[in-house]
């Protein structure tokens, strides 16, 4: 009986250490995975502080007085909207409205910026929410809105007989 209960708790003993032996090198090999991985980013740190610093310095050997203060953090490939989501077809709907006449895509973002505050003058925003109007109101076309011309469209809000 005493062997069978120390066999059968040594075993226990053993399992559990093979268990945190297994859960310990598991985790011995993530941190030396993300040891390489921050090499390879502090190398592209480097990179990236060394072209800001020459973009920096062409900008300032042709106005003294520039500073980059204004431009901010922006990933490429990606895009943050100033309109909440759903808000931009129905903004698009609603310039159109107001303004009773055929309207390009960028004349209606550059309304619907100047409505919610935004800079209008901000070159990647009114180009990507022109894009944006675009795309919804093709979605639209012939069901809610109508277009002339082939390059740039000029857009309309369908008025119905009766409503």
């Amino acid at each position: 009986m005493g062997k069978t209960n120390i066999k059968y708790g040594l075993e226990r003993k053993i399992a559990q250490a093979l268990g945190e032996l297994a859960a310990a090198q598991k985790e011995i090999a993530q941190i030396q995975a993300g040891l390489k991985r921050m090499i390879s980013l502090r190398e592209k740190v480097r990179e990236q502080q060394s072209l800001i610093a020459a973009a920096e310095t062409i900008l300032r050997l042709d106005d003294a007085s520039w500073s980059g203060s204004h431009i901010k953090p922006a990933r490429k490939g990606s895009w943050s909207s100033p309109f909440p989501s759903g808000d931009l077809g129905m903004s698009a709907l609603a310039v159109l409205r107001e303004a009773s006449e055929w309207l390009r895509a960028r004349e209606i973002a550059e309304r619907m910026l100047s409505k919610i505050g935004h800079d209008v003058h901000d070159k990647d925003t009114l180009d990507r929410t022109a894009n944006s109007v675009t795309t919804y109101l093709k979605k639209y076309e012939g069901e809610l809105v109508e277009s002339r011309r082939d390059y740039p469209k000029e857009w309309r809000v369908i008025r119905k007989i009766g409503n």
